[in-house]
């Protein structure tokens, strides 16, 4: 199964008023855990002035107006580059993590759309990994803000060959959150575990 996996980074939580500052997204196997297909990109407003954001979310994520500006893509490129991907990648879902403030802050920030059209114009299937992490742990009170983190720690995945400690950029966040769910695509489809969950 193909899915594509998205994150945003943004200036803020309010998808009506705050940036997206940059974009990853790619194509993965979910049974063989291959990335087939990726980008990873600035926002480039009209102008560095246009930027709306707190300091505590650049804080977070690193990439300042001048930097999103300077080196970006115009949202028309990045409308383009996204739409690619998932029309041409064969994903049959769309996932992330935390991805209901992804879906938010892609429909208005980048498609000026409702949430709404955005899932109707690509997928009303969804996949998050936060809530199967919350399931997996058994706390309801896992943070969105680090717990993808703390997922891939506690189960063991490698990511050190796409650098240490880049959560928070948009693509590396993508990747880690891919390898979250191929971990669990693994554990779903072994015969014992389908067994068990039949049996009770």
């Amino acid at each position: 199964m193909r899915v594509l996996v998205f994150d945003t980074e943004t200036g803020g939580l309010d998808a009506e008023v705050h940036s997206v500052f940059s974009v990853g997204a790619l194509i993965g196997d979910l049974d063989t855990g291959e990335i087939l297909d990726m980008f990873e990109a600035y926002h480039r407003l009209p102008s560095v002035d246009d930027y709306v954001y707190t300091d505590k979310a650049v804080e977070i994520h690193g990439i300042t107006p001048q930097e999103a500006f300077e080196q970006g893509l115009s949202t028309e490129e990045i409308q383009e580059k996204f739409s690619d991907l998932w029309f041409n990648g064969g994903a049959a879902i769309m996932g992330g993590h935390n991805v209901d403030y992804d879906y938010r802050m892609m429909s208005r920030q980048i498609y000026n759309v409702t949430t709404g059209e955005f899932e109707a114009n690509f997928t009303y299937r969804k996949l998050d990994s936060l809530p199967v992490m919350r399931l997996f742990t058994g706390h309801d009170n896992v943070k969105s803000g680090a717990s993808l983190g703390q997922a891939v720690k506690a189960l063991s995945i490698d990511m050190t060959d796409f650098g240490k400690n880049k959560y928070h950029a948009a693509l590396f966040d993508s990747i880690a959150c891919f390898r979250v769910l191929h971990r669990f695509r693994r554990v779903f489809d072994n015969p014992e575990f389908a067994e068990a969950l039949t049996n009770g």
